[in-house]
């Protein structure tokens, strides 16, 4: 790699004294075009394959090196399988050490490399003779280079920051650096990430690519970023900085997954294996959901249920391998994490299938089909669409009835039309319960039926929610109080004519009312307060009877007679004590100061200190 970039990649002592790469290294290319590719030089040796895989995810184009003087060995072929697992679409093919063989041998090695890649998507890679030594075929090898990442499909931007850490140290002066390659997103200068799977938020102090300070990065490139208040040891290879909330680190992951065609033998059900997940490793066991193995060169779906919890999201590339001997078995897709599916259970693996043709409104749809409504924002990241794709989807969805949409940008919310109708007939059924059980009140407050129909839901998408469905008529809110439209409070026949007894029990007593339950009793309303609190209730918010302190209730229109009474008196002496107030009114102090109490909350009177002024 020093004769094509300039930089000798091995950096580590063991690496220069034994002459073979051992770890990751990396390097800026400089390619004819002018542009810049960030080079990452992964270890050949077959001991040392989990740092390659480490240093292989996430990369546009590989360069296969194959010594000319050996030819295809053992090892090539499982980085060749690795590639291929992780979706790697375009290669060249160097053949080092050109100048220590003749042009038959060498014309016999380009033609076993090509063998090796014609059944594969990598058939049509260039294969360039080079040599350190004499630097025969470097210009090509460049030019080469240039034209396959010219040529390189665009990178699926989720939208949001995601850093798979590859490599951290510590720089004077500076603190803790980690450095990866930049998947998705951008991040800038001074931006708060979240560090996974701990969960520790961090701040970008600075940035840096191919050794350059810069403001910001986007994805694709190779990033330096310096972490403020974190220290070398609370970080590590595998771990992902991310947006905050976009990712979360789980221990179980439902995968597409398949068994490589070379593979010894089957994979077998509840197997364990390492797992390679971006730059992580832990081991996990694999449970096949649709069989008890798996042949070589088979597909299905199952569940890694792993180790230690690591950061994934949906169509991230994995590789699993042997513990024992290590070698490359299988590999595939993360469809979903954190959730569990049973063994043949036909709607799991329905749901799979979706998720596994990843077509974008499916996907979108089947995030927006829980019980509640979603933000566009977390739907897109659930589905992992960036949100600039999703928006327009949602958008088309909305228009052809199958979402309905709630609020407006950028506070949208929206639910599939299916959960839709089920919300809207939840609501009606606990309204209509509601109103059964306590007929005399005035509706269901709103948070009692947003705690019933609409639990897990945000404030405002429930507040959406209720007024979209007082837009369609079905239902009427009122304050604090939610209603079917029909719903009226009313007595029934039997209670009705003890009420107006109570009421007039009341009223005849004027300001000097008898305590509570003597008049319920004289009503013909047996038992005390708590067993009537509803029909209190009904008939204070019909104005028909007045609450005050201590458990007091009078008749309505004899407290308007009184707060006219004070209002008079106000206006001529501009105050009033409760001893005043009690001979005004000609009460004992018992009901004058509930009185007192009642006029200031109905805002008759204002107090300031021991007086009352005209409220």
């Amino acid at each position: 790699m020093a004769a094509l970039t300039g930089v000798d990649t091995d950096r580590l002592p063991e690496e220069q004294r034994r002459g073979i790469s051992i770890d990751l290294g990396f390097a800026d290319l400089a390619l004819p075009s002018g542009r810049h590719a960030a080079l990452v030089d992964v270890p050949g040796h077959e001991r040392f394959v989990r740092n390659m895989v480490a240093g292989a995810s996430g990369v546009d184009l590989a360069l296969l090196v194959v010594a000319a003087d050996e030819g295809v060995m053992p090892q090539t072929r499982e980085h060749l399988d690795i590639l291929l697992l992780l979706g790697v679409a375009r290669a060249v093919v160097a053949l080092t050490k050109a100048d220590l063989v003749d042009p038959p041998w060498l014309a016999m090695v380009a033609e076993d490399v090509g063998a090796l890649l014609a059944p594969t998507p990598l058939a049509a890679a260039p294969l360039i003779p080079v040599s350190a030594l004499t630097r025969q075929g470097l210009p090509e090898l460049r030019l080469a280079l240039d034209a396959g990442l010219a040529g390189a499909e665009a990178r699926q931007d989720r939208g949001f920051a995601r850093l798979p850490i590859d490599r951290v140290f510590s720089v004077a002066g500076f603190g803790t650096v980690v450095t990866g390659t930049l998947t998705s997103g951008a991040i800038a200068a001074d931006e708060h990430l979240e560090l996974l799977p701990a969960g520790r938020a961090v701040r970008v102090r600075g940035l840096q690519v191919h050794g350059r300070p810069v403001p910001s990065v986007r994805a694709g490139q190779r990033v330096a970023a310096n972490l403020a208040g974190l220290e070398r040891s609370e970080a590590r290879r595998g771990d992902v900085l991310a947006a905050p909330g976009t990712l979360r680190a789980e221990d179980l992951l439902a995968v597409a997954l398949t068994v490589l065609p070379g593979a010894a033998r089957p994979l077998e059900h509840g197997q364990r294996f390492h797992l390679h997940l971006g730059t992580a490793q832990t081991v996990c066991r694999c449970t096949l959901l649709e069989a008890d193995a798996l042949a070589p060169g088979a597909s299905a779906f199952a569940l890694l249920r792993l180790q230690e919890p690591l950061a994934a999201g949906r169509g991230d590339r994995f590789i699993l391998r042997s513990l024992s001997p290590m070698t490359t078995v299988a590999g595939g897709r993360v469809l979903e994490a954190g959730r569990r599916f049973r063994r043949h259970g036909a709607a799991g693996l329905q749901a799979l299938r979706l998720l596994e043709r990843g077509d974008p409104a499916e996907l979108l749809l089947r995030a927006f089909a829980g019980p509640v409504p979603l933000a566009l924002a977390s739907a897109a990241r659930a589905a992992g669409l960036p949100l600039a794709e999703a928006a327009p989807l949602a958008q088309a969805l909305t228009a052809d009835g199958r979402l309905v949409s709630l609020g407006a940008a950028p506070e949208a919310w929206a639910l599939a039309t299916p959960r839709w109708a089920d919300l809207r007939a939840r609501v009606c059924s606990l309204l209509a319960s509601y109103h059964v059980q306590y007929a005399l009140r005035p509706g269901m407050p709103r948070e009692a039926l947003r705690g019933a129909a609409l639990a897990g839901a945000e404030t405002r998408a429930a507040a959406a929610v209720l007024a979209r469905l007082a837009e369609e008529g079905v239902l009427r809110a009122e304050g604090e109080h939610v209603a079917l439209p029909g719903h009226v409070p009313q007595l029934p026949p039997g209670l009705a004519a003890a009420a107006d007894h109570l009421v007039a029990g009341l009223e005849a007593a004027g300001l000097q009312p008898p305590a509570l339950a003597e008049a319920l009793a004289a009503a013909g309303l047996p038992g005390g307060p708590p067993e009537h609190r509803e029909l209190l209730a009904f008939l204070t918010a019909a104005g028909r009877i007045v609450a005050a302190t201590d458990g007091l209730y009078f008749g309505s229109a004899a407290a308007a007679q009184a707060a006219e009474r004070v209002r008079a008196h106000l206006r001529a002496h501009g105050s009033l004590t409760v001893g005043q107030l009690r001979d005004l009114l000609g009460v004992s102090r018992k009901y004058a100061v509930p009185l007192a109490e009642y006029l200031d909350e109905v805002r008759v009177t204002r107090r300031e200190g021991d007086v009352r002024r005209l409220g």
